[in-house]
């Protein structure tokens, strides 16, 4: 069976990177996404059952605490009364109420949690994506959308964990979840930068900041 195509910048020569029990997984050569190969998916509905037994309970603490390293940094770049749209909020969408308690007007999209098409027919002045990235099963076309959806200035904050090396990889609890199938570098996420004309800040080991450098007309 040859090599599948890169599912985030289409390049036909990704290489084999690491194999589990489970699944395969691929390299690219030219953007470094490390992805699992379309025919190694599970089903939607396979997805969203492990979906519905995550316990992401609105007033725990602690997940109010983990979202907190998205929510403020992204914060102080945001000017009052932003609008803004949490992609993938899941069922409960705590991240949203925080940045709605910063005074800003934030919608809310999840494929199956919340399928409100009608919130992906506008721009925003930012857009979050926290832990969502890694299911992505079209990167280059989700990618397209969640770019396509920021105003000129708008920023896109993403949280995900990033690849390291094929040695780290081989003990990394984060590709043993099944709904994982995308998984970024530095590396990828400054091709995603410089594809998409933005400037690119991490904040520590797992929060990215996209600026849409385009100017408005």
């Amino acid at each position: 069976m040859p090599n599948p195509v890169c599912p985030l910048c289409l390049d036909a020569a990704p290489v084999a990177f690491y194999q589990d029990k489970n699944r395969d997984y691929y390299r690219c050569r030219r953007c470094h996404l490390v992805f699992v190969p379309p025919a190694q998916h599970l089903s939607p509905d396979a997805e969203k059952a492990i979906y519905d037994f995550h316990q992401n309970q609105l007033d725990d603490p602690g997940y109010r605490q983990f979202l907190s390293r998205l929510a403020t940094p992204l914060q102080e770049k945001l000017s009052p009364a932003s609008s803004g749209l949490d992609y993938g909020c899941g069922p409960g969408p705590l991240l949203a109420q925080m940045l709605k308690r910063f005074g800003h007007d934030v919608e809310v999209y999840d494929p199956f949690y919340a399928n409100r098409p009608q919130h992906l027919q506008r721009r925003y002045d930012f857009v979050t994506c926290t832990e969502v990235v890694e299911h992505f099963r079209q990167p280059a076309q989700e990618f397209e959308r969640l770019f396509g959806l920021l105003q000129p200035d708008g920023l896109l904050g993403l949280m995900t964990k990033l690849v390291i090396d094929a040695e780290a990889f081989s003990r990394w609890h984060y590709k043993n979840d099944l709904t994982h199938v995308s998984f970024f570098s530095k590396t990828t996420m400054q091709w995603l930068a410089e594809t998409y004309h933005c400037e690119l800040e991490f904040v520590g080991k797992d929060v990215m900041i996209f600026r849409d450098q385009r100017k408005g007309g």
